[in-house]
């Protein structure tokens, strides 16, 4: 063995450059997720979660940590009436669960659950930059790999928002896990591809040949099942891979390439999946869903490779290869409806996911990333992204143009998941915290070839050769100058010009793609917890201590409960009515059963009460939920209330509209103006008068013209403007107009033009009469029943 030259033994290898650097980074990424965020999430003795659906996840690991490993799967405190289902995918809630346990020798208390918990989505996210790296250095190289990580840290928008601490949610898991997945897929592919594997070295166990692609393939399958166990809709990532089976069992067929490899990853890879699955699966759609196309993924390789081998073997064209089977899949989807109707709509309807309509346009992280609110704008899709969003394009054309010219089955997979997922992110913008991964990839690899162009790989030189280069200039030193530098290999002699170009490049790539997304990863990690506050907080706390038990026994939180099907309720159970925003609050904090939740459930019924016209309408509904509170924020009257004419399928434009005024210097100024049905609401009768009697001191009355912008888009302007003692009298004068448009407005929400009776059946019981109210006031009024004071 050959002794290593001192410049050997002081340079640190490859490796363990990249392990520093991915340990700082690991620091960097924590240090966003935790230590910025940390003031808004652990208030004095109460930790407040960053979102709706951690308390969803709170409480079910409070009751998993009590009966652990057993989970419900209905949950009596989801909705009222009927309850809800529990946990369909346990996976997250059994991972923090587990280390609640672990941390407290077995006997968690509240506190320990809901730190353990906070802190697991920054971990989670933290971990992702480690399977980024290994992706980009095996699709392209190692450095790729780093500049993805990096990038996968600071990246704002959805992934960084989701993995903050805080955000207990299994979306940083889906990220992790389907991550990790991807990895072992591309790594399996690659080997095998490499080596030609194929069902003769399965039989004859071609040990050399075989046993990598198999156990990355066996990874692949463990960590699909994983990731299926930790969400409903994992059946997104079985789709990626099946839609890139596909067509790359065509790309080889027609190429006259062996598939045989695709096979021997495919179903091995959907088969563990699938056993993974298989014990928790129930009787949900999405279940049904589930144990129908998994199968077939596990069918349809072996098919596929089949039909390849026989087309194969008679010499027939290879374009007839793509037309059978695109012939066999339309006999298989005729089949399907014809025998099962519901289930192969229920398959239609899960790509949904690509497209958003409806009430679910209220939803924030629903609407589509450059058309929020039906508008367009780049302005979504910087704040996820910033320039690697564009950059990912540019990206994009170059990986088209690599994986046809390479022929390379592992990028074909890259760029059909990438492709997938920006189809996702572009429907939803939620899926920001899944593409943010495929930018990150996509920008590292751009960034890498920038830097390539500018010389950086002729830095980069095998450090072997240099030490040899840098042995034969020490061996002739004494010789002249001239001699000397002839025995040095050119190649090493590195000109000024590269390191000034790749210098310059490395500038331009900090300032263009890595400064944007630190300083807005910064800023994200320091704004303030908007979905909790200690109004919200402390009313549920005083909910929770001064309302009836709905079961009688407080400890029954935390059992676990029969089916849906040998579930009642006693006669002490009630409903809590409030937005659905707001479901899951009220059944983690105060204990009590939410008439809607996030999951949408009940939000229908939820609108049709807050915007009930006259108090017995409220009354039939609030009766037919069983509800015997209602609470209510500063936001449900003033900037949710849009969204409960939505759901209730009722315009908007009946409770307010947008005018424009023209102002004194000629131009026209928009002002919201509202009208008596948005005052004869339950919910502002409710919250902006507490329920009492209202005499207008006033009434407005506008006059307006409805008027066209150059541009084709309709708008009101207000031409004049009177006031009335009473409403009778504005009502009088509209009524004695021959012509012209008339609206009695008010612009103030809390100034109602319009007379209100008092509203008997509701009392306000938190907080007391009198006190101040501020914009985190949350109102709790007792319902009475009709026609009680």
């Amino acid at each position: 063995m050959s002794e290593q030259s001192p410049e050997q033994k002081r340079k640190l290898p490859p490796i363990a450059i990249v392990g520093i650097i991915l340990a700082v980074l690991c620091g960097i990424s924590l240090y966003i997720r935790i230590a910025l965020p940390y003031d808004q999430i652990f208030v004095n003795d109460w930790i407040w979660f960053r979102e709706t659906d951690a308390y969803y996840y709170i409480r079910n690991i409070e009751n998993l940590v009590n009966n652990f490993p057993h989970f419900n799967s209905f949950d009596p405190y989801m909705i009222y009436p009927g309850g809800g289902g529990g946990l369909a995918r346990p996976f997250f809630p059994w991972l923090v669960a587990a280390i609640g346990l672990l941390v407290s020798g077995g006997a968690p208390t509240q506190h320990t659950i809901e730190v353990v918990g906070a802190y697991m989505p920054a971990i989670l996210g933290t971990l992702t930059l480690i399977p980024v790296y290994f992706i980009g250095k095996e699709l392209f190289n190692r450095w790729v790999g780093v500049i993805s990580a990096a990038l996968v840290v600071i990246l704002p928008g959805e992934f960084l928002h989701r993995s903050l601490l805080g955000f207990t949610d299994h979306h940083v898991a889906e990220t992790l896990l389907s991550t990790v997945c991807i990895l072992f897929i591309i790594m399996a592919i690659k080997r095998a591809r490499e080596r030609e594997i194929s069902f003769g070295n399965l039989i004859s166990r071609d040990r050399s040949k075989i046993t990598k692609p198999l156990v990355y393939t066996l990874f692949a399958g463990i960590f699909l099942g994983i990731y299926l166990l930790n969400w409903q809709g994992g059946l997104l990532l079985a789709f990626i891979i099946f839609a890139y089976l596909v067509i790359q069992f065509i790309v080889d067929h027609l190429r006259h390439k062996s598939s045989d490899y695709l096979c021997i990853v495919g179903t091995p890879l959907f088969l563990i999946a699938f056993l993974m699955l298989l014990p928790i699966l129930g009787n949900s759609s999405l279940d049904t869903i589930s144990r129908v196309s998994l199968p077939i993924a596990i069918v349809v390789p072996i098919v596929l490779s089949v039909i390849s081998r026989l087309m194969a073997g008679r010499a027939w064209k290879p374009v007839y290869y793509p037309l059978t089977l695109l012939g066999l899949a339309g006999i298989g989807l005729a089949a399907l409806h014809a025998i099962n109707p519901s289930l192969f709509q229920s398959m239609l309807d899960k790509f949904g996911i690509f497209t958003t309509g409806g009430a679910m346009l209220t939803v924030l992280e629903a609407q589509p990333l450059l058309l929020p609110g039906g508008v367009f704008t780049l302005q979504i899709a910087w704040a996820n992204f910033t320039t690697s969003f564009f950059i990912s394009f540019v990206s994009f054309g170059m990986l088209i143009y690599v994986a046809i010219k390479e022929k390379s089955a592992d990028k074909t997979f890259f760029l059909i998941w990438s492709i997938i997922m920006l189809m996702a992110v572009l429907g939803q913008r939620r899926f920001g915290y899944y593409y943010a991964v495929n930018a990150a990839l996509l920008t590292g690899s751009f960034s890498w070839k920038m830097l390539d162009i500018a010389g950086l790989r002729k830095l980069l030189a095998k450090s072997k050769e240099v030490v040899g280069a840098v042995k034969k200039v020490k061996k002739f030193k004494k010789r002249e100058k001239k001699a000397r530098e002839q025995t040095k290999p050119k190649t090493f002699m590195q000109p000024r010009g590269v390191w000034v170009r790749v210098i310059v490049v490395g500038i331009v790539i900090f300032l263009l793609v890595f400064l944007p997304s630190i300083l807005q990863a910064r800023a994200l990690g320091r704004v303030p917890n908007y979905i909790m506050d200690e109004g919200w907080y402390s009313s549920l706390q005083w909910l929770k201590d001064n309302s009836p038990e709905p079961f009688d026994d407080p400890d029954f939180y935390y059992e676990l409960y029969p089916p849906r099907t040998d579930f009642e309720y006693p006669e002490t159970a009630y409903g809590v009515m409030s937005w659905w925003d707001y479901g899951y609050f009220i059944m983690q904090i105060a204990h009590r059963i939410p008439n809607a939740n996030p999951g949408q459930v009940g939000a229908k019924k939820a609108a049709q009460f807050f915007i009930a016209q006259n108090e017995s309408s409220a009354n039939e509904i609030a009766d037919r939920l069983g509800s015997k509170y209602v609470v209510i924020d500063y936001a449900m009257p003033i900037t949710k209330f849009h969204a409960m004419p939505e759901w209730a399928d009722i315009s908007q434009d009946e409770f307010y509209e947008i005018y424009y005024s023209p102002t004194q210097d000629g131009l026209l100024e928009p002002v919201r103006l509202y009208y008596p049905a948005y005052y004869q609401s339950t919910v502002v009768r409710l919250y902006n008068f507490d329920g009492k009697a209202v005499a207008p001191t006033a009434s407005v009355v506008i006059s307006y013209e409805e008027k066209v912008t150059s541009g084709g888009d309709e708008y009101k302007e207000i031409t004049d403007a009177l006031s009335f003692p009473t409403y009778e009298a504005a009502k009088a004068y509209i009524s004695s107009q021959d012509a012209g448009n008339y609206k009695i407005v008010s612009a103030n929400p809390f100034d109602s033009p319009v007379p209100l009776e008092e509203l008997n059946s509701y009392e306000l019981i938190y907080p007391d009469p009198g006190a101040t109210i501020t914009t985190t006031t949350v109102k709790i009024f007792e319902y009475l029943g009709p026609g009680q004071s």
